[in-house]
């Protein structure tokens, strides 16, 4: 990983700029294939559920920039609490997992210009070493390049999702944080 391409960055709040020039980046992403700009992923739908999200409890975002300060990635999320569960959910978690609080990794986001230089595996990391809930959960579109990413970096199927009636089938996956504590 060369750091001195990048740097990444914490904000402790989220203002409408900022937000505005992570759904550029968003929409350029999604727009690729599995995802081909389908409805759950384009821009009004980003920006209103992120709207929401930085109101969340445990809100965290990081920012990705370039050595010249241009904004390249971005990675979010939020705690959700006890028994919560994703909206709209098809898989129940294992109990463990649902009785406890978790971290929601919501979105991790990269230029297509950027990949390849260790700022996405940056950005996950930044967020998750400072988390101290026991685990981490996301969903994730089965064919899509990140999944194949997740798990490599040790995230594990424990069933699918579907949020909303237009959404598709997602892989729902979680990080078991106290056994990579326990291996640290």
């Amino acid at each position: 990983m060369n750091t001195e391409l990048f740097r990444i960055e914490r904000l402790t709040a989220l203002d409408e700029a900022i937000l505005q020039q992570m759904a550029d980046i968003y929409v350029e992403a999604y727009a690729e294939p599995p995802y081909n700009a389908g409805p759950l992923w384009d821009r009004e739908a980003f920006l209103a559920r992120t709207r929401r999200q930085r109101d969340r409890d445990g809100f965290q975002l990081e920012l990705a920039r370039s050595g010249s300060g241009d904004l390249i990635g971005f990675a979010f999320g939020f705690t959700m609490p006890a028994d919560g569960w994703w909206a709209g959910s098809t898989t129940e978690p294992p109990p463990a997992v649902q009785a406890a609080r978790k971290f929601a990794f919501i979105e991790l986001v990269v230029q297509r210009r950027w990949r390849g230089n260790g700022i996405g595996r940056a950005l996950h990391d930044t967020i998750l070493n400072t988390r101290l809930e026991p685990y981490a959960i996301l969903t994730a579109l089965a064919e899509a390049p990140a999944r194949a990413m997740y798990e490599r970096w040790g995230w594990i199927q424990i069933g699918s999702e579907q949020h909303t009636t237009d959404s598709p089938l997602l892989d729902s996956l979680v990080l078991d944080r106290t056994q990579q504590r326990s291996a640290d």
